[in-house]
């Protein structure tokens, strides 16, 4: 900042003055007020210029001057108050004593002396008191230095993110410079305290007093399990550009040794690719040399164009069982390896692609192994209101499917359509015709089997239904619909017992199942059919903002032929008619919300399927779920969670999955949370049984967190996020330190 190099003032008695003052030696204005006016500092100055108010001044004939107070000065965005104040001219030094208020768009400084050398253009505070308002934070400083640049240099200084009367954390260091220009603070001679007990000691470190990256050590992670034992990984960040960057992360595990991992990332305004790689040598455990990689890339490329690549793969079957805490990495059956090029306009989608599956689920058969696609083009196209008011659309297929001891082979699908859209106040009807072609080109197929079998099956359907809605009470407060819906599909048979199988499943039934054309997903088989799918729903909505508070559905489909194609060891169907499906869901009120699903077996008269929840939730930090799920045959489960506040900072939180089929549970944990203005904390004892070994694994997680500085111990958030319904989660403004 530009001050002055030759310094006037102009002194009257008994008045308030303000002089505008320049490196010139040049008044470019005077004006006195009976009393001190507020001035918008900042505003209609020229670069360089200051402006000064004093209620007295004393200037010698040198050209120096004592002033006296309440004084006020303002240049280019920054503000000093004091008492009393002296300005050497000779040496070009401006001090300043009592109560020292300094303030610029993002700090505040308070103290008992201040001093600005012009030539260096330099501050100088003694016994000071200091907020931050990049960080935030706050805390004090023997002294503090602020030169041309904007640099803060805080010496014997106290640091925190507390707000005022409050320093359960505080950094104490030797040393502190921040530099906003960067973003970054460096600290020597450094000691963390918590509730004025030192805990750790840092000679030496820099961390980012905003968003930007850095280079440098990252919080630690640590964690203990029965699997893994005790485990601490020290992930060390490098901010090569602005545009790339890489992680690594030597990881310590006390059961299995010492693994390597990293990750490489790159931007730019048309790609993002990361790639990361971890690696274990010699496993303490069993051995073996353990791995897993994982490569990301997206690239938008000219004309409409995507380019994607996902693949993921690890070293073993027990790789995540073995070194990973993350249930929804341990869940993992297969892991996708994705390439792909997409095009997309108004009318045409093109996507060519080929993947491939590593199996990790040593339950798995063979036989029962995805296949590999190498490759695969679709091209789709959707023409509305064209030709004649119809609308027409294409969607087209060829695959080449591979596996390891099958039969493999080339699918073709072709299926045109043309539909006719009627709409009229709040009725619609969609009658739709549509030509379904598949054929193979097979090899490796048994002896005496057709290699090239193939359908021609023609398609019709109708779907038709309308949106009924009337307002009610006495206010018109509520908005009641009816949406009834209704569907008939007619598909022949076409003998597809030669057809192989290489990407096709019969989905659960469900809603969105009800009113599909195909029973099957995929192309492999199509379901011959005369059918009638009927469905209605009610919605009871608050007319004022929309907020639903009940949705129920209920539907079933009626068939008027046995359908006669099946998949390998599936059993043909000769029932009339589907499953009853109902949905419902209540917000019962404020508090309190339920949903529930239900399937009834009219063959059997039994339950096929069910589920219910409820949740009370008075607040955003008060959930308490009850869930019960079933499936004839295979599921039985209760599950209870939780996240309730026990006082003013403290919350429990907690989770019990228990199977009533196997009579264990599946998944519990407990935990304590507690969290303050700055600072929280969260134990979280977690047991689970493994998917593939069925062993149950104990283990103890914990979180330290300095808000607006740092995070220690292992993160749970996420995990807790999904595992309670309406569990919301705190976390640190800073959550590293570099």
């Amino acid at each position: 900042m530009k001050l002055f190099s030759s310094f006037f003032l102009f002194y009257l008695i008994n008045s308030t003055c303000f002089a505008s003052i320049d490196n010139s030696d040049v008044t470019r204005g005077i004006a006195c007020w009976p009393e001190k006016e507020k001035i918008d500092f900042g505003t209609g100055l020229a670069e360089g210029s200051l402006e000064l108010t004093s209620g007295n001044a004393d200037i010698t004939s040198e050209g120096s001057a004592n002033l006296e107070g309440p004084i006020e000065l303002r240049s280019n965005g920054r503000f000093l108050s004091a008492e009393k104040a002296y300005f050497d001219r000779a040496k070009g030094i401006f001090t300043a004593d009592g109560r020292i208020q300094y303030q610029d768009k993002d700090n505040k400084i308070s103290g008992n002396f201040a001093r600005y050398v012009a030539k260096t253009e330099e501050f100088y505070f003694l016994d000071t008191e200091f907020e931050l308002g990049d960080t935030p934070a706050r805390g004090s400083a023997n002294n503090i230095e602020i030169d041309s640049r904007n640099i803060f240099k805080l010496h014997r200084a106290r640091y925190t993110s507390c707000p005022a009367g409050n320093n359960d954390w505080e950094l104490k260091a030797k040393d502190i410079e921040i530099n906003s220009n960067k973003g970054i603070g460096t600290a020597s001679g450094a000691s963390l305290e918590f509730k004025g007990i030192p805990f750790l000691y840092i000679p030496y470190f820099t961390y980012p007093i905003t968003d930007a990256r850095k280079s440098g050590l990252l919080i630690p992670r640590l964690g203990s399990s029965d699997r893994r034992g005790f485990e601490t990984t020290q992930p060390i960040y490098w901010n090569i550009a602005p545009n790339y960057d890489a992680t690594f992360t030597p990881r310590y595990v006390s059961k299995r040794g010492l693994q390597l991992g990293g990750e490489f990332r790159f931007l730019t305004s048309s790609q993002y690719s990361s790639i990361a790689v971890d690696y274990l040598s010699n496993d303490n455990n069993n051995g073996l040399n353990r791995w897993q990689f994982e490569i990301k890339n997206t690239t938008e490329l000219p004309r409409g164009w995507r380019y994607s690549l996902d693949m993921t793969g690890v070293s073993d079957d027990l790789y995540f069982d073995d070194l990973s805490s993350s249930r929804i990495e341990t869940s993992q059956t297969y892991l996708k390896r994705n390439w792909s090029l997409e095009y997309y306009d108004q009318i045409w989608s093109i996507n060519v692609g080929f993947s491939d599956f590593q199996t990790i689920d040593p339950e798995i058969q063979i036989n029962d192994e995805p296949y590999t696609v190498v490759p695969s083009i679709a091209i789709q196209g959707f023409w509305r209101n064209a030709l004649l008011g119809l609308d027409y659309s294409l969607e087209t297929e060829a695959t080449y499917f591979t596996r390891d001891n099958s039969i493999d082979g080339l699918r073709v699908h072709a299926e045109p359509s043309i539909s006719i859209p009627l709409n009229y106040k709040g009725l619609y009807l969609k009658p739709k015709i549509a030509f379904d072609f598949t054929g193979y080109r097979l090899k490796d197929e048994p002896i005496d089997s057709n290699s090239s079998p193939s359908r021609s099956v023609p398609k019709i359907s109708i779907n038709t239904g309308a949106v009924f809605d009337r307002f009610s009470g006495s206010t018109n407060k509520w908005l009641i619909t009816l949406e009834p819906r209704a569907q008939y599909t007619y598909i022949p048979f076409r003998n597809q017992s030669d057809f192989p199988v290489f990407d096709t499943i019969l989905p659960d039934f469900n809603l969105v199942q009800l009113f599909r054309e195909n029973r099957y997903l995929g192309y492999d088989r199509l379901g011959d059919t005369s059918q009638l799918s009927i469905g209605v729903t009610t919605r009871i909505l608050e007319s004022s903002n929309g907020q639903e508070l009940m949705t129920a559905t209920i539907g079933q489909t009626q068939f008027f032929d046995n359908g006669k194609v099946t998949l390998p060891g599936e059993i043909a169907s000769s029932t009339d008619s589907s499953n009853y499906i109902a949905e419902l869901g209540l917000n019962i009120s404020k508090n309190w919300n339920m949903d529930f699903r239900y399937q009834f077996d009219n063959d059997i008269n039994k339950t096929a399927k069910s589920s219910i929840r409820f949740q009370y939730s008075p607040e955003e930090s008060k959930a308490f779920n009850i869930a019960y799920r079933y499936v004839r045959g295979s599921l039985r489960q209760t599950d209870f969670s939780a996240a309730w506040p026990l006082g003013r900072n403290w919350s429990a939180i907690g989770r019990y999955n228990y199977s009533l089929f196997e009579n264990e549970p599946l998944d519990r944990f407990i935990g304590l949370e507690y969290e303050s203005c700055c600072w929280g904390i969260r134990i979280l004892a977690r047991r689970g049984v493994s998917r593939i070994l069925g062993q149950s694994d104990s283990a103890i997680s914990f979180q330290f967190i300095l808000k607006g500085f740092s995070s220690l111990g292992s993160s749970s958030a996420k995990q807790l996020e999904r595992d309670i319904l309406g569990y919301k989660t705190y976390s640190p403004d800073i959550n590293f330190l570099n």
